[in-house]
């Protein structure tokens, strides 16, 4: 499920829109995957998308894509809680439509950090953890507080 989610407190948004769109992009980054407190940041932050109360930051096991083999390819935040969910966070000033299409392009490129190489080969089913998107908007242009985007919408022809 691809969601897209404001979840910012005002004093956040207001130093925020003071910067440019790269800016902003470092400092949402910063704050969730850099900052010496990145790993508590992600799981309050995985505490409020979810309602739990989750305090041992052991549970979380950050996974980058970086774009060292793909130029300009690399996500904001993309992090495991408890071996079970991988959680894809992009910050966006605009509204993109195409999210979905680049969150499946960053959980082929998780997973395959995920998984081991000899195990895609097996005959016995690779268990993974559940993905689940979320685009942190923070633009101009009024949007819903919370809405679901789907992948199904990007397909030219949906066979049924």
């Amino acid at each position: 499920m691809w969601r897209e989610v404001i979840f910012m407190s005002e004093l956040q948004k207001q130093a925020m829109e003071k910067e440019n769109r790269e800016h902003k992009g470092s400092v949402f980054v910063d704050l969730f995957y850099q900052d010496e407190t990145a790993k508590k940041n992600l799981l309050s932050l995985y505490n409020a998308l979810h309602d739990t109360e989750y305090e041992d930051e052991a549970l979380v096991r950050k996974v980058k894509i970086d774009d060292v083999l793909y130029k300009n390819f690399k996500n904001d935040i993309s992090f495991e809680v408890n071996g079970q969910v991988l959680v894809f966070g992009e910050h966006q000033s605009t509204v993109n439509k195409n999210m979905c299409l680049r969150c499946l392009m960053y959980m082929g490129r998780a997973y395959e950090q995920l998984v081991d190489r000899k195990a895609r080969y097996r005959t016995t089913l690779v268990k993974i953890p559940t993905p689940e998107f979320y685009t942190f908007y923070n633009g101009e242009k009024e949007q819903p507080l919370e809405q679901i985007l789907s992948l199904l919408d990007a397909f030219m022809k949906i066979s049924r």
